[in-house]
This record gives structure tokens, C-alpha cells and sequence, in this order.
């Protein structure tokens, strides 16, 4: 079979001839990289990653064939791992199976045209691991559209600052080159969530910064486990809801990682980056300016990473120049600001300032002027 791209190829073997006939026999199928030890191949992943096919030897000094493909499957698990060996105990054997997850276990010396048939199949196998991937997050991201169109409906203050969390949760998790970085963006998103159960007044205080009762604070205080309840209940999203539901945690009371499993650090870190950034945004949002939020959030390291705290310097905060408009209500499109609150012909705020506007927000408030009526034109920003 001939493919229709180069995949890339990490070979790992102590001996550098047998490399350097991988190199050039096999560089006209494949992105043909080569390492000649289990640490200068971790080094490799980490650099030049990721790797469709990691073929390796088992019989080498420091690090044998088994030890380093249970390290490779930490730092990738999408790799297909191969075996190609002259010789192998038991032993061993059985650990690479059982502990790399290995896809192939090959013999020296190996024909051409079977390790090529070899490295295909495992290429394909890559394929249908990104493909179903890309698949459920597809599929989640269609869920996660429904949920926040629904809570711009209700609340469109707590989707409005959905929206900048995300941006700013995003360019963290880039900084830090971290992995699955659509988990922590469908968090930000629907960090907010729980606020649909928040009555207004409540939510005006929030927003205004001002003080709330020792009852309204015990309300706001639920809000990350009510939305972590809701969104566990889709599938696949445990990872997501467990970031939404840790989100008030101070830094001080999460585990230190040493401690934690690769799933439960990812779940900590988000958790910590949700943080910082919801206080970061807090203090934007009232008209702090980026320095002086920054040295807010680096008075108590026992609340906030400083890590992470320490990233924001270089964080873009999006404040793109606009155009100010007066529009009718069947002039509005998705993406336009409220310059203005918009109210109602009987007085009432329906949409706050500051507020972006959705499409399934804006033909509720065309629903809303047919029926009772909206004071116009609105004061936009586009």
C-alpha cells in the first residue's frame, strides 16, 4: 500500500548500522527519525513529536526496550508502539505487551516489505485512533454549542464572560504546551453554567463587584458543583466536569502532583488555570488594568499558582478597536456588544452592557419586542 503522506517514524536502537539502513531504506515511506537509546528517543517525542510508529529494540544499555516504551506511552499514548528485536526473554516480553501496549512484536532479522506492511498497518491504526478523536470531540462540541447558546439565553452576563474565560484559558494551556487542550477550553466555556440557577440580583452584585450576604455567598459558592453535575452526566466529559467542579479551589488545597495520576495533574492543573483566570478576568472586567490585576492575584500564592499567575504578562487581552451603532432589533447580528443595556418598554433590563450578543439571544429578544417591546435603537459595538 502506498500512502498518501509521509507519517512520521521514530526508530530506537543501540545499534547505529542498523539506523542508518532504516534511514536509507525506509525514507521514501515514511519521516524516518532515529535514536540510538531509550532517553535520546524521550528527548526526540518531546521535541520532534508526535510520531505516527515508535519501533523499538528491546535488548539496550540503560533503558531497555520495554522500560522506554512504557515512558513513550506516558508521553503519548496515541503513538503505536512497535517491537523489533533479536532477542528477547520472556520476561521482558510480557512487560512490553502488558505495559507499552504494543501493536507489533517483530523478530530480527525482518524482511523489507514486512516491517514496511508492518509500520503501514500501524499508521492505520493511527489513523482510526485520530479519527474516532476527532470524532467525540466533534460530537462534544455540538453538546457544548447547545449549553452555552442556552446560557446566553438565560444569563448572557455569565455567557459573555464564558467566552473571554476561554480565550484567556486557551493561551495558557499553549504557553504551557499542554495536550487535549479542547478539554480545557469546553471547561472555561461552561464554567459559568452553574450561574443559571443564581438569581439576578445576586448576579448583578457579582458582576458590579459589590459585597454579597453570607447566604448569597454560600449560593455562589454551589455554582461549580451544580454545573460539574450537570455536564458529568454527558459522556466523556468526567475530565471536563471534574476542572468546572474544582474551579474555587485555592492552590493550597490541591494535592501536589508527585502524588497524582497523569489524569487527576491535568485535572488539578485546569483547575488551577480556571482559577487565576476567572479572578484575572474579575478584576479586568472592572476596569483594573493588566498590571495591577496581575499583582493582585501575586499578594496570596496560597489562593493562586504563581506559575501560572506569572504567564498573564504575556497573555493577549483581546480589546479589539470597534465601531459604534444604533440598530433596531431586526438589524441585530451574532457577535455584536451592547454599548448599552437594553431595556424593555416598561423599563426593565433585559441584556446588561458589555454583553455579546448570540444568535438564539437575539431572536429571544425579538420574541420579547414583538410581545411586550424593547426600547430602540440599541447601542451596539461591531
Amino acid at each position: 500500500m502506498i500512502m498518501k503522506k509521509k507519517y512520521p517514524v521514530l526508530f530506537v536502537d543501540d545499534e547505529q548500522n542498523i539506523l542508518i539502513s532504516y534511514k536509507r531504506n525506509l525514507r521514501k515511506y515514511f519521516q524516518v527519525e532515529t535514536a540510538g537509546s531509550g532517553p535520546e528517543a524521550l528527548e526526540l517525542m518531546k521535541s520532534k513529536g508526535p510520531f505516527a510508529v515508535i519501533v523499538s529494540d528491546m535488548q539496550m544499555p540503560v533503558m531497555n526496550g520495554a522500560q522506554f516504551l512504557e515512558k513513550a506511552r506516558a508521553i503519548d499514548k496515541d503513538s503505536v508502539r512497535m517491537v523489533l528485536t533479536g532477542f528477547a526473554n520472556i520476561e521482558n516480553a510480557i512487560s512490553a505487551v502488558n505495559n507499552g501496549f504494543i501493536f507489533r512484536f517483530l523478530t530480527k532479522p525482518c524482511p523489507p516489505e514486512t516491517l514496511i506492511a508492518a509500520i503501514e498497518e500501524g499508521i492505520r491504526q493511527y489513523q482510526l485512533i485520530h479519527a474516532e478523536r476527532e470524532l467525540l470531540e466533534d460530537t462534544l462540541q455540538n453538546a457544548i454549542e447547545v449549553l452555552t447558546a442556552i446560557l446566553g439565553m438565560v444569563n448572557p452576563q455569565a455567557f459573555g464572560r464564558a467566552s473571554r474565560i476561554k480565550q484567556y484559558v486557551h493561551q495558557i494551556a499553549e504557553m504551557l504546551k499542554l495536550r487535549d487542550i479542547w478539554q480545557l477550553d469546553m471547561a472555561a466555556m461552561l464554567s459559568q453554567i452553574g450561574f443559571v440557577t443564581l438569581p439576578p440580583h445576586i448576579l448583578d452584585k457579582i458582576y458590579n463587584g459589590e459585597m454579597l450576604t453570607e447566604k448569597e455567598r454560600i449560593m455562589l459558592g454551589e455554582h461549580p458543583g451544580i454545573g460539574a453535575s450537570l455536564i458529568e452526566k454527558i459522556p466523556r466529559m468526567d475530565i471536563i466536569a471534574a476542572i468546572i467542579r474544582d474551579q474555587n479551589k485555592d492552590y493550597k488545597e490541591h494535592t501536589a502532583p508527585s502524588a497524582l495520576s497523569a489524569r487527576e495533574k491535568f485535572i488539578s492543573l485546569g483547575a488551577q488555570i480556571l482559577k487565576v483566570v476567572l479572578a484575572f478576568d474579575g478584576f479586568i472586567y472592572r476596569g483594573m488594568g493588566k498590571s495591577a490585576a496581575i499583582s493582585m492575584l501575586q499578594r496570596d500564592q496560597n489562593v493562586y499558582n504563581k506559575q501560572i499567575v506569572a504567564l498573564l504578562s504575556d497573555l493577549q487581552v483581546l480589546e479589539k478597536e470597534r465601531i459604534k451603532k444604533s440598530l433596531s432589533i431586526d438589524k441585530l447580528i451574532p457577535g455584536v456588544i451592547t454599548e448599552f443595556p437594553i431595556i424593555s418598554s416598561k423599563g426593565k433590563m433585559l441584556v446588561n452592557k458589555d454583553i455579546q450578543l448570540t444568535e438564539p439571544l437575539i431572536q429571544r429578544l425579538k420574541a420579547y419586542d414583538r410581545s411586550v417591546g424593547i426600547r430602540q435603537p440599541l447601542k451596539v459595538l461591531l
